[in-house]
């Protein structure tokens, strides 16, 4: 049934001032209002922009609209904003200090090697490598994670801080770190840069931390490897595929010569972590960054069959692992990536050129972990 004012007269006033408000009812305790396009334009844009700053308006008021298309006619729907959570740092704080001490036990494990120790690195000391492995592995997380707390701020999303997450030492010390939000992004082009900004700015912090990593790392003759693998015989020499980003770099910095070999600096392997963690979560599956870009792009049943393959393209690259999780999670209900409160409007014509720089960026960080 139709009511003159649904909420009171500010709020109705809010939705009335962007759409032309051809009925308004309770459904049960929700709000809902249809609309229509009230200045002139393109239809699209007009109402994107519309729900946009009124979404951005009703949050002050302690409101969270949805904007929907149902049978030919669009809907605003409110539902209360979910109170801003008091957040102590405490547990933050408790699981950073917690990383940094299975990541500085790792970094000290893998830079106990005597091939730094007796013969490239001698003069420096074990927890000299132990720290600056440590705050490559931090910086690598920490950018990440930092890159989508502040686009989730700059669009006015509510986010924690990071949440750091330990893991034994000999697996890498971390097995990353995660934020979490208080509440869906405004539209698709929200979504989009929720997504791919975690993996830029990761993805730089990779760059930096690989540079200084190359510099510090050693060109050696194959013969010598060959010759400490016979005294260190505990040592397990290893050839790591490298990702195209880490290759270049390391073209550029450190040119290897015919019959030599490049030993990486505990930096550089920080560095090379990084490329793996980015282009692990470039995946388009589930609710990795890739999901949502994808997710973003394409709606909610195209992100569901590109997901699957997403899977499979985690198997084919030696992620067998991590594949068997993410198909796990796909085939449970309510796990698929967020849905925007505007699922209606379409991405923005910048997004969608973007979906070629996402797959610059997947190209850059592949690491496959399969062998020929």
């Amino acid at each position: 049934m139709s009511q003159g004012i649904l909420v009171n007269a500010e709020v109705d006033g809010l939705v009335e001032s962007y759409f032309v408000v051809e009925d308004r009812f309770m459904d049960k305790e929700t709000p809902n209002y249809i609309v229509s396009q009230k200045s002139k334009g393109d239809k699209q844009q007009v109402l994107k922009r519309s729900f946009r700053t009124l979404a951005d308006e009703l949050r002050h008021h302690g409101y969270l609209a949805e904007f929907r298309w149902i049978v030919g006619r669009y809907y605003v729907t409110l539902s209360p904003r979910p109170p801003e959570k008091g957040r102590s740092k405490a547990r933050n704080t408790l699981l950073f200090a917690a990383t940094v001490v299975t990541v500085f036990i790792d970094g000290y494990l893998r830079s106990n090697n005597p091939v730094l120790t007796q013969a490239l690195m001698t003069e420096t000391p074990v927890l000299l490598n132990a720290l600056i492995f440590t705050i490559g592995i931090m910086l690598v997380f920490g950018v990440h994670e930092m890159g989508h707390k502040l686009a989730s701020e700059r669009r006015g999303v509510r986010a924690s801080l990071p949440f750091f997450i330990p893991a034994p030492p000999g697996m890498g010390g971390t097995f990353g770190a995660v934020i979490s939000q208080d509440e869906p992004p405004t539209n698709r082009d929200d979504l989009f840069d929720l997504g791919i900004a975690g993996p830029v700015f990761g993805f730089v912090a990779s760059i930096v931390v690989g540079v200084v990593g190359i510099m510090l790392s050693y060109t050696v003759p194959v013969w010598q490897v060959a010759q400490w693998a016979v005294a260190y015989p505990e040592i397990r020499f290893q050839q790591i595929p490298m990702p195209i980003a880490l290759q270049v770099v390391s073209d550029i910095i450190c040119p290897v010569a015919e019959e030599s070999v490049l030993v990486l600096h505990p930096l550089a392997f920080a560095s090379w972590v990084g490329f793996l963690v980015t282009f692990v979560n470039l995946i388009p599956s589930w609710q990795l960054d890739g999901g949502h870009v994808i997710r973003a792009l394409f709606g909610r049943e195209t992100h569901k069959i590109i997901s699957i393959t997403g899977v499979f393209l985690l198997m084919i690259s030696g992620y067998v692992i991590m594949a068997v999780i993410i198909a796990f999670f796909l085939m449970r209900e309510g796990t698929e990536s967020m849905a925007p409160l505007d699922d209606v409007s379409p991405t923005s014509f910048t997004r969608k050129l973007g979906l070629v720089g996402y797959a610059v960026l997947m190209a850059l960080s592949l690491i496959v972990l399969l062998q020929a």
